[in-house]
Parts: structure tokens; C-alpha cells; sequence
């Protein structure tokens, strides 16, 4: 799913967020920084990228607003000469982390330090008891058969990686804008920009839908007349890992496995469309989860 997308580091726009949560933000944002700071930064497609997120109606400052670079509310001249029609907007500079790029260099890197990966599909989490003592739950959509979750669901969204090189900062809208039709969005990337507003649930269509096209095309040029002259490279379709009730991430013993032994597995999944954002922050916490239970077995082998 993560491969179109647009890889912005943004969270929910939440006034108020749980210590667990902004730790995760802020574990987050400091291991990007990392990446950053090394001559890997452009193989692993994480840079910094200003820009707007602005809304129809005011709300309160987000949660995380510390977090990020330069957070300031918009001036009336760019409400009015960039944004007209929306009453409110924040400008401030974070990380754009491109799946597409991140993931073959993380495996990369995994690979070299001995990691295997097996692709074969899981029918459920007790079969895998076999082979492993401890699994780690990511699997986004799948959650609601392999957790047996009720919460998980789909969200549909359908993107387009256009070439426009004259646009530099990021863009998010937010509400029902008179003239604007949908959410539009633009984020601007190493490969192209990424232009999308289609978030569909119920929607199980794998294949691009013409009807989207056009209304994600119709969006843009409403928001930004700039964009009519750019060219379309690609169109992608996927499915957002949405959860009522928000992100799981936390252990649970299983018991009845077809080996007779118990099974430890840490949950991590229903990072809805804000996947890039808690990824590595919740990566962290799970892995922190991992060496407790690895030092009881140490422990439990002694005795």
C-alpha cells in the first residue's frame, strides 16, 4: 500500500494526543532526522519539504506543532493569494519519506545484517508457531481476518505523480471548500508530485477509476492553476489501513498453537493514512516490546 504514497510526515490534526503518542511522534521525527544527517538520506528518499495544511474552518493548534520545524499560522496575504476561501492555515517545514525509495534501502540494509525475507501468505497468526517465538503483527487491512479485528476497514485512495518542478512547498487542504471540490493535496517529491483527494470507504476497486481521475484533476487545478501544464507519469490505487479506536500496538500472548507452546506476538497495525508518519516511532516501541520478551525466555532458561 505504501508504495504511491505521498510520504508526508503529518498527523492527525489533534489538539490534545496522549504522552505514548507524541513519544511515538517525536521517535519519529528524531530517527528521520538521523537518516538526514547521512550520505544515505537521498538513496533512502527522506528530505525536508515546507509547507501548508489549511482549513475551512479555525481549529486549535495540533498536539505535535513542537515537533516540527518553524510551526506558524498563515498570513492573510498567503489566505488570500494562495488559499482563497479557506479561513485558516499552518505553515511549517517536516520530512517527506518516500516508501517507494525507503523500503528497498531498509531491506537493503536488513539483508546485510542477516535478516531473511519469506513471502508466502499467513492464513493465521497460531500457524506461524511452528517456525518463530515471537511475531510482529503489520499487517495493515489483513488485521481484521489474521487479529480477527472488527475495528480494521479500507480506506480506497487513488493517487496521480505528475512532473511539476516550479512547486516547492507541500499543500493539504482541510473541510468543505465552496468552489473546491473534495480534499485535494499536493506533495512534491524527489521522483514528481504526487496530486490526490480521494479517500473512499466501501470502495474495493483495485484499479485506477476514471472518475477519480477527473475529480482529483478538477481539485487541483481549482486549488492551484499552476498545475495545468503538468505532465502525468503515473496513476496508482490503494487501500488506507484505517482503525476505529486508532492504532494497536501492544502484546499479546496466544496459547493453543498447533506446537503446544504459547505465542508472543505484538500487534502494530491501524496507522490509517498517517502510516509513514507513526511508522518508525511505533517500530521502536515494538522493538522495545521484543527485547522484554526475549529477556524473560533468557530468564526462564536459567531457571
Amino acid at each position: 500500500t505504501s508504495y504511491g504514497a505521498g510520504g508526508l510526515w503529518k498527523p492527525p490534526s489533534q489538539e490534545h494526543m496522549s504522552g505514548a503518542e507524541l513519544k511515538r511522534l517525536q521517535s519519529s521525527f528524531d530517527y528521520l532526522t538521523s537518516v538526514l544527517r547521512t550520505s544515505d538520506a537521498h538513496e533512502a528518499g527522506i528530505f525536508l519539504q515546507p509547507g501548508y495544511i489549511v482549513h475551512m474552518d479555525p481549529i486549535p493548534d495540533p498536539a505535535w506543532k513542537d515537533i516540527v520545524v518553524g510551526f506558524r499560522h498563515v498570513t492573510q496575504w498567503e489566505l488570500t493569494n494562495l488559499f482563497p476561501g479557506y479561513k485558516q492555515g499552518w505553515f511549517y517545514t517536516a520530512f517527506i519519506c518516500q516508501p517507494r525509495d525507503f523500503i528497498p534501502w531498509a531491506k537493503k540494509r536488513l539483508t546485510s545484517k542477516g535478516v531473511q525475507f519469506v513471502q508466502r501468505r499467513v492464513n493465521s497468526l497460531e500457524e506461524l508457531a511452528t517456525h518463530y517465538d515471537v511475531i510482529v503483527n503489520c499487517s495493515g487491512v489483513g488485521a481484521a481476518n489474521l487479529a480477527t479485528d472488527q475495528a480494521v476497514s479500507a480506506s480506497r485512495g487513488q493517487v496521480m505523480g505528475v512532473k511539476a518542478p516550479w512547486l516547492r512547498y507541500f499543500v493539504e487542504t482541510d473541510g468543505k471548500h465552496p468552489v473546491i471540490d473534495g480534499i485535494p493535496y499536493m506533495y512534491p517529491n524527489l521522483h514528481n508530485v504526487v496530486i490526490g483527494g480521494i479517500k473512499q470507504t466501501g470502495n474495493f476497486r483495485k484499479t485506477n477509476d476514471p472518475r477519480d481521475t477527473d475529480a482529483i484533476w478538477k481539485g487541483i487545478l481549482a486549488l492551484n492553476s499552476q498545475m495545468k501544464g503538468a505532465e502525468v507519469v503515473e496513476e496508482w490505487t490503494g487501500f488506507r489501513p484505517m482503525r476505529d479506536g486508532g492504532i494497536r500496538l501492544e502484546r499479546e500472548t496466544l496459547a493453543g498453537t498447533p506446537t503446544g507452546r504459547t505465542l508472543e506476538v505484538i500487534h502494530n497495525y491501524g496507522h490509517g493514512e498517517n502510516g509513514v508518519t507513526w511508522s518508525h516511532g511505533c517500530a521502536k516501541e515494538v522493538a522495545e516490546i521484543v527485547k522484554t520478551i526475549m529477556a524473560e525466555r533468557q530468564l526462564k532458561s536459567r531457571l
